[in-house]
């Protein structure tokens, strides 16, 4: 729902703000009233409007949820796990790995987690917080998003590629190698 065609009732000042007087009108920001901002929500049916605008999906699920079923086109960076004991352990190095993805702040980038709401929302204040711009969250997650458009037969396609021992192609098959070596020959 777009904050123009949404009923007064649902929103609020945020009371921080409404409180203080000093502030400004301009710098007063709405939001829901149960607290979270929806400008940074993208609805299922306009996802593919904003990968079309070079947003990409990074799915923030754990790695059993992703053999559930996943796209293949999008990134995977877990933010967190849950151990045997039913406790949430975090990705300590969720936010290094995005930088390490994305080293421009101004790349666009379109969370998933299962239903949209705590894991994406804490990955979007992480994000942001690190100074990311283009950051929003697919409304209702994997669930709503496979609900609206089910997984492919090629996305549930599975490659398993192994590394393969022994010398490398170009010596099989030229008898040279042909790897850069750091020596120098003169």
């Amino acid at each position: 729902m777009s904050l123009a065609r949404a009923p007064a009732r649902a929103f609020a000042r945020s009371p921080a703000i409404s409180s203080r007087s000093h502030r400004s009108r301009a710098s007063s920001v709405i939001t829901r009233a149960d607290g979270a901002a929806g400008a940074h929500l993208v609805k299922v049916d306009d996802v593919k409007d904003t990968i079309g605008r070079g947003f990409i999906v990074v799915d923030i699920r754990s790695p059993e949820e992703w053999q559930e079923g996943t796209k293949k086109t999008w990134k995977k960076i877990c933010l967190a796990v849950m151990d045997e004991k039913g406790e949430i352990e975090f990705n300590p190095y969720f936010v290094a790995e995005i930088k390490n993805e994305w080293p421009n702040k101004m790349s666009r980038i379109l969370l998933c987690c299962d239903d949209g709401t705590m894991r994406s929302e804490a990955a979007y204040k992480a994000i942001v917080k690190a100074g990311y711009t283009q950051v929003k969250i697919i409304e209702g997650g994997s669930d709503a998003y496979f609900a609206k458009f089910p997984l492919t037969a090629e996305d549930r396609k599975t490659w398993k590629l192994a590394d393969q021992p022994g010398d490398d192609l170009s010596v099989l098959v030229s008898g040279v190698d042909m790897r850069q070596r750091s020596e120098k020959f003169f």
